[in-house]
């Protein structure tokens, strides 16, 4: 029997009918299985969608004491819902199995994938890795965390599927097969999730349960797995790291020159590092390093991810406000510093209850001013001495503008997520791509 004939002999609630609950619902439709679908929200985003295009499954919405959870065989839960919501954990408690798409696809899927997670970089990398993997001429699926629903990836023969994947969907996540996977980093965050940093560095480590090429972050010791070797990377150390040969800086595997780093059409030394981490994942597939020469060549990068948006009078401004906590910060400083103070910093929004402090040195070594804003604004305050408290994005940019002087960058890399002013990052990143376009 497969499985998707056991699911069908199963009671199934999906919990959380957002973006990811939607694409559960609807691979469970295609097999003939009709769910129960649930959410905390009295209207949640997908209940229109819901009524018309699957009015024969039951829908209970609001609040989750009333949903009966622990009388369904199977909660397939949105990765926005902590396994600790009470009604949750109440139906665990009583034998309930509690999964995400992920592990459906896992459970289903039989083709290689390689994944990856970590505090930042990861679209980056997988959206790299995918166009490494079509220019190699194979079909892949592009899919998890970075937007499309993995089970809809199974609608269509692929060669290959590349996953992001966070550190809530790891939570539900046990039987997932890579070829290979990597943690690029981990730092502080989604701290208003987890009870402590190591809760968060347990649930990213899950991605190493069953891989059979492990690769990590050579300079970040959260990354390296508890058991089994790998493939380490680095800038300046590990298996994977850069050289000098024939006087130009190469990536480099242990001591071979692989290609030059001046083929990499994306600027900043933590896009050398992302590179790098490609070159490491897609090693067992053993492709061609032409498709990883036309890949970097042709890839200039995501939007909101250190994107240079102007150069203005000498000025250059950079879009980062994909930086949602405090490392993707300091890697964008890190990223962009010059070995001068040049560096105008605006920050804000909500920090997610994290620690700012590990800002405070990339912050007086690299910058000449802050410019906080939002929700949290303020507690950014005393790490540089030459802040200030604006309003609003626009005040910031205005302000970032008078003072900014030939030779400096202009940088939203806000460390904190965006709803408190902005639907998501995306749009924060789209203000101020709009406001640089019509003040710079």
């Amino acid at each position: 029997m497969t499985y998707i004939e056991q699911l069908q002999k199963k009671h199934v609630t999906v919990l959380g009918l957002g973006v990811t609950g939607q694409g559960i619902v609807r691979f469970l439709l295609s097999h003939g299985i009709n769910p129960k679908v649930v959410d905390s929200r009295p209207v949640p985003p997908g209940s229109d969608w819901l009524s018309h295009n699957a009015p024969e499954c039951e829908a209970v919405f609001g609040n989750l004491a009333d949903a009966a959870l622990a009388q369904t065989d199977l909660i397939i839960i949105s990765p926005g819902i902590p396994l600790f919501e009470q009604s949750v954990a109440a139906a665990i408690a009583e034998g309930v199995e509690v999964i995400g798409d992920i592990e459906l696809f896992a459970r289903l899927n039989t083709r290689p994938v390689i994944a990856v997670t970590g505090s930042n970089g990861k679209s980056t990398v997988v959206t790299l890795a995918t166009e490494v993997l079509k220019a190699a001429g194979l079909k892949v699926g592009l899919g998890g965390n970075i937007g499309t629903s993995v089970l809809s990836l199974l609608e269509q023969p692929h060669d290959v599927y590349v996953l992001e994947l966070s550190s809530f969907q790891l939570e539900t996540t046990h039987s997932l097969a890579c070829l290979s996977a990597m943690i690029l980093n981990i730092t502080e965050d989604h701290m208003d999730r987890y009870p402590d940093f190591q809760a968060y560095i347990e649930a990213k480590q899950r991605i190493y349960q069953h891989v059979e090429h492990i690769v990590f972050n050579a300079e970040d010791h959260y990354t390296f797995a508890q058991h089994g070797q790998g493939s380490s990377v680095s800038l300046t150390e590990g298996d994977y790291h850069l050289m000098t040969f024939d006087g130009e800086p190469h990536f480099a595997h242990k001591q071979t020159p692989l290609l030059a780093v001046k083929t990499l059409a994306m600027v900043g030394r933590h896009n050398q590092f992302n590179a790098l981490a490609v070159l490491a994942l897609l090693a067992p597939m053993q492709l061609p390093m032409q498709a990883f020469a036309s890949a970097f060549a042709s890839f200039t990068g995501l939007p909101h991810r250190c994107q240079l948006v102007a150069d203005a009078a000498g000025v250059r401004y950079f879009n980062d406000s994909k930086a949602t906590n405090v490392g993707s910060t300091v890697a964008a400083i890190d990223s962009l510093a010059s070995g001068r103070k040049n560096i105008i910093l605006i920050v804000g929004g909500d920090a997610k209850g994290a620690d700012l402090s590990p800002l405070k040195t990339p912050l007086t070594t690299h910058c000449k001013a802050l410019f906080c804003f939002g929700q949290d604004g303020a507690q950014f305050m005393p790490l540089l001495r030459n802040s200030h408290q604006v309003n609003n994005l626009e005040e910031a940019v205005l302000a970032a503008k008078t003072i900014a002087t030939d030779g400096d960058i202009v940088l939203l890399a806000p460390a904190c997520a965006s709803i408190d002013m902005y639907p998501n990052y995306m749009a924060r990143g789209d203000e101020f791509v709009r406001l640089v376009g019509e003040h710079a």
